[in-house]
């Protein structure tokens, strides 16, 4: 494993120790690093009651550093170390077993809403539980959405004119609040809380300290003002190493509280012991020279794959026409065949900021409003459900139905997993089986619009005695299966990859086209951005459209929406 390793990887991994910053461009193999990094470590670990914490953002991230401590040392990560996202081991080490002490409940916390469950809160239509799961405090106290998608919404997110905060965020303060008392917590709220635990009880964070003397934490740059705070009291109670990996032009979770700041800061107050990791293993130098340009560095990273390096393919800036998004795509395929790149979901990929370009490419029209009721949520993880038992994911299909019926029959807003034990455990597990199973098997198929499924559905359920009563938003009530649950559960059966940036981060692709329409997701104009001399550092959209764009070895095409927008593009990139 560290034969493969440069001299700048081996210095990372056999040298550093301490409170160091290692920024990495793309494609620079720093989850190659941090792997040979901790397996060095444990190699070398003689403190059996103490361990190496190693964290990342999401769980692709750091099961892909399993995966290449697996393969090369072939064993499991396991106690005295600790290997797993930043919010799983807050949870595990501070918020499950203490957020009683700060949330005014009397009984271990429970964590509800995305990632742990889906939730259903509210009983009309402007009911203020159903926001529960979208908001949450900031490190001032200050009541903050937690959500992408701001029209879940029925009311503008601002504050008043003098700073305060409006009455419907007052409200969902009011709801946030009352939830609390009774135990439930989102994965934000869970930040927010072992934040004040470790102030409140600097004890606690002094036992973290001792029982995990050494941090590394990749894709550092996503860190939130309340995670760094968490982990700047774990340092000032006795933390001895922490290593922070990664690049702050790749922040594109802002909408989730990320801010990239917060990691440059952290590199330049501990400067003369970080380090930067400018070779890229990934792309040609032609891709890195184009793609650098949008970046804070001095100097494009160096290619060093020899295969890779000197690829000799110029990007390219072309125009798409919306209304026939498909002759883009030919174009940049038959660019593949060209090349001699084989065209399948490994090599080759189609790529967008905008659902909406989605939408396009697979002949799909746009929803304005999802078709599901205040109330009555439980029926959207019906229908998912039923749609993944369709498409063959049949152990998810009933993970999911089993907790929909669990919330319909008892009138609640979640299904924690405890709460599904013991539902269980009072029907018995034969039974409860057999009921789901034969649920699943009544329920309509898939098909068609969601309005006629619903109505098929209440019917078949009366008729076999079943009390579990449908209802829908009749203005969306003509969106389909497809529509509703197509892009974000179920893989195209397309000879490409497509998908979001934000999906394939991390990720590598022979080829990639990257279609990005006139204006970002905050309504800016890209050519504006760009012609006011703009980097990633200033602007998340930018930052967005570079990950994409970093994304191929040796085939990169960015589609946009008109010639001016090319050639604004093409000044700043190509010239």
């Amino acid at each position: 494993m560290f034969d493969s390793l440069s001299p700048i990887q081996r210095s990372i991994v056999f040298d550093k120790s301490g409170a160091f910053v290692v920024r990495a461009c793309p494609g620079s193999g720093k989850t190659y690093t941090v792997a040979a990094k901790l397996v060095h470590r444990i190699s070398n670990w003689d403190l059996p009651n103490r361990g190496i914490a190693v964290l990342s953002f999401t769980n692709v991230a750091w099961n892909e550093v399993r995966k290449k401590i697996e393969e090369n040392l072939g064993v499991m990560v396991s106690s005295p170390h600790f290997l797993g996202t930043i919010d799983s081991f807050i949870n595990k080490y501070v918020f499950l077993p203490f957020g009683h002490l700060v949330m005014g409940c009397n009984k271990r916390p429970i964590l509800v809403g995305e990632p742990h469950g889906t939730w259903s809160g509210g009983n009309y239509q402007h009911d203020y539980a159903q926001y529960f799961d979208c908001a949450s405090y900031n490190i001032s106290d200050g009541t903050i959405p937690t959500t992408a998608d701001k029209t879940r919404f029925h009311f503008s997110w601002k504050n008043n004119k003098d700073g305060s905060e409006n009455g419907h965020v007052k409200r969902i303060r009011e709801v946030k609040e009352k939830y609390w008392k009774l135990g439930c917590a989102t994965q934000a709220d869970a930040n927010y809380f072992s934040l004040k635990i470790l102030e409140k009880y600097p004890n606690i964070a002094r036992s973290i300290a001792l029982r995990f003397p050494e941090l590394i934490i990749d894709e550092a740059q996503d860190t939130s003002e309340i995670q760094m705070a968490i982990i700047d009291l774990l340092l000032n109670n006795g933390l001895e190493h922490i290593m922070l990996v990664g690049d702050p032009d790749q922040a594109i979770f802002e909408w989730n509280d990320a801010r990239p700041n917060l990691f440059t800061d952290k590199f330049n107050n501990w400067r003369e012991n970080s380090i930067i990791l400018n070779e890229n293993r990934r792309s040609s130098q032609m891709i890195c020279n184009t793609t650098s340009r949008l970046t804070t560095f001095d100097n494009p990273p160096l290619a060093v794959t020899e295969i890779i390096k000197d690829y000799d393919h110029t990007p390219e800036i072309i125009c798409y026409d919306q209304g026939n998004i498909q002759a883009t795509i030919n174009y940049f395929l038959q660019l593949c065949q060209k090349h001699q790149i084989e065209v399948n979901q490994e090599n080759v990929a189609v790529l967008f900021r905008s659902k909406s370009i989605h939408n396009l490419i697979i002949s799909q029209p746009d929803r304005a409003v999802e078709p599901w009721v205040v109330g009555k949520y439980f029926v959207k993880d019906l229908a998912k459900g039923k749609y993944m038992e369709f498409k063959g994911y049949s152990l998810e299909a009933f993970r999911l139905i089993e907790k929909a019926v669990f919330k319909a029959i008892n009138y609640r807003n979640y299904c924690s997993e405890n709460d599904l034990a013991n539902w269980v455990s009072t029907r018995g597990l034969i039974n409860h089986r057999k009921e789901i199973l034969n649920i699943i098997r009544l329920l309509p198929e898939p098909t068609g619009e969601i309005k006629s499924w619903v109505l098929q559905a209440n019917t078949v359920l009366r008729a076999n005695h079943i009390s579990l009563q449908l209802a829908i938003n009749e203005i969306s009530s003509e969106s389909s299966f497809d529509e509703l649950f197509g892009s974000s559960t179920i893989k195209h059966d397309l000879a490409y990859r497509i998908g979001t940036v934000h999906t394939v981060k991390g990720e590598t692709f022979d080829a990639v086209l990257l279609i990005l329409k006139e204006k970002g997701g905050q309504g800016r104009l890209y050519r504006t951005m760009l012609s006011q001399g703009l980097k990633t550092f200033d602007d998340e959209e930018l930052r967005i459209a570079y990950v994409g764009m970093t994304r191929p070895k040796r085939l990169l095409v960015i589609a946009v929406h008109n010639e001016q927008s090319k050639f604004v593009w093409e000044s700043r990139l190509l010239n």
